[in-house]
């Protein structure tokens, strides 16, 4: 066989979703280029699987470095198989660097396709998915979490993120705030024995999760895509709301009532109400 590049799904869990295909791969390829050779080594032992191929670490640290190694190695004849720790390379991991690099040189390409988290947690998700925006990892800090949150809210499509389970909580809340009662669901533990599906409007959620004294395990976050009627509110009716709110009770207490009633994220709520004539401008922003 000709020199190329395999790109081999491995099970995000459950040991027996292993390909035969997937397993023959490994098997018979010359180099395994892996996220942690150490995960892979015991992928193959508790699999049962033996290869004569040689194991060799690529990752983002690394990268740049192996890349060429790895571009000669096809170029010699050699059969490398790309793999992450768990589920589909290239999938919030730096494997698409070598894809483009080995399409540069006109070395063949091909996929062993197989588990992927994202695409197990939209299946079971009960959330839109003829369209799906995948965008990895949030950030770790609560400013720019907030902001990459706000910047795809109005994405007419199912959205989907890994996170960290000592984040979630925090992750939750925020979404809450800027999106609203839209439906979310967090799978946990996919194809494990602990395997939890959670779904149910975003503040439930975030209550839900808060009440936990730990969360552990591997997480995926799909959030329902932004829909028109969110937009459509209409100004009357909803400055006629907060006025009815306003007379009994403070500025945020009729924010939060509002929002609660009309499903729009609580700073959009009050940022309407401080244009109000009679808004209360020197009150703190409610979703602070």
């Amino acid at each position: 066989m000709s020199g190329c590049l395999q790109i081999v799904s491995t099970p995000i869990g459950n040991l027996g979703d292993l390909s035969g295909r997937a397993a023959s791969a490994l098997e018979q390829a010359d180099i395994i280029a892996c996220e942690d050779t150490r995960t892979t080594r015991k992928l193959l032992a508790l699999t049962g699987r033996t290869t004569a191929a040689r194991l060799v670490p690529y990752h983002d640290h690394n990268g740049a470095t192996m890349r060429p190694r790895l571009l000669a190695d096809i170029g010699d004849g050699k059969v490398v198989v790309l793999v992450s720790d768990a589920g589909t390379p290239l999938i919030s991991d730096p494997g698409y660097k070598l894809v483009a690099a080995c399409h540069e040189h006109g070395f063949t390409v091909t996929a062993i396709p197989g588990p992927s988290a994202p695409l197990a947690a939209l299946a079971v998700s009960g959330l839109p998915s003829d369209q799906f925006m995948f965008a990895g990892f949030l950030p770790s800090t609560a400013k720019a979490c907030r902001d990459a949150i706000q910047q795809v809210s109005r994405i007419p499509m199912t959205m989907i993120w890994f996170e960290s389970p000592r984040r979630l909580c925090r992750t939750l809340e925020t979404m809450a705030d800027v999106l609203g009662p839209r439906l979310g669901v967090v799978a946990r533990e996919l194809t494990k024995m602990h395997e939890e599906i959670i779904r149910a409007p975003l503040p439930e959620l975030a209550t839900i999760f808060s009440r936990r004294e730990t969360i552990k395990g591997e997480l995926v976050l799909l959030v329902e895509g932004f829909q028109a009627s969110d937009a459509e509110f209409n100004d009357v009716d909803l400055a006629m709301l907060l006025r009815q709110e306003m007379t009994k009770s403070s500025l945020r207490d009729a924010v939060n009532a509002v929002a609660d009633m009309t499903g729009l994220p609580r700073r959009k709520v009050y940022q309407f109400a401080l244009q109000l004539p009679d808004g209360k401008s020197s009150e703190q922003d409610p979703s602070e």
